[in-house]
């Protein structure tokens, strides 16, 4: 029988790896975007590492995510995983599905739907405290400019 790519807001996509509706290649492109430009040659500055600009919190909430066949334990998995975009996007999606399990909850922006506003706003503000406006502050400003102007489309 074959599996579905997104069954429901926290289904079971290829491989049975847990995918999350309205998440998709744009959201993640956007999502870097707003973060940094998508700038992949940034490193490590301020407690924050790579295009996604992730910190290590951040990437212990996700599950210490590694590249393949790294050990978490080791020094500088963080680093090298969050410094690797496609690292980075799985450290992003499994804090997403993290945090993103409670559709009431995860409708950041309360418009009666969850989508990659409602990412943005989880990956920006963190998962327990996603509601508070991303323009509260210049680097939420900054962020959102950045977002607006990549445009996810659904």
């Amino acid at each position: 029988m074959e599996q579905s790519k997104t069954v429901d807001f926290f289904g079971l996509g290829q491989e049975g790896f847990p995918e999350i509706a309205n998440y998709d290649r744009n959201c993640i492109r956007c999502l870097c975007h707003a973060a940094t430009g998508c700038n992949l040659t940034l490193g490590c500055t301020g407690g924050y590492c790579g295009p996604f600009k992730i910190s290590r919190i951040y990437w212990i909430d996700a599950g210490n995510v590694t590249l393949a066949g790294d050990d978490p334990e080791r020094i500088g998995a963080y680093e090298d995983c969050a410094l690797a975009y496609h690292c980075a996007i799985n450290i992003v999606r499994k804090y997403l599905i993290k945090y993103g399990r409670n559709l009431v909850i995860c409708d950041c922006n309360e418009d009666g739907v969850t989508n990659c506003d409602d990412f943005s706003m989880i990956n920006f503000n963190g998962g327990n405290q996603c509601q508070p406006p991303l323009e509260r502050n210049e680097y939420g400003l900054n962020w959102t400019r950045r977002y607006r102007a990549c445009s996810p489309v659904f």
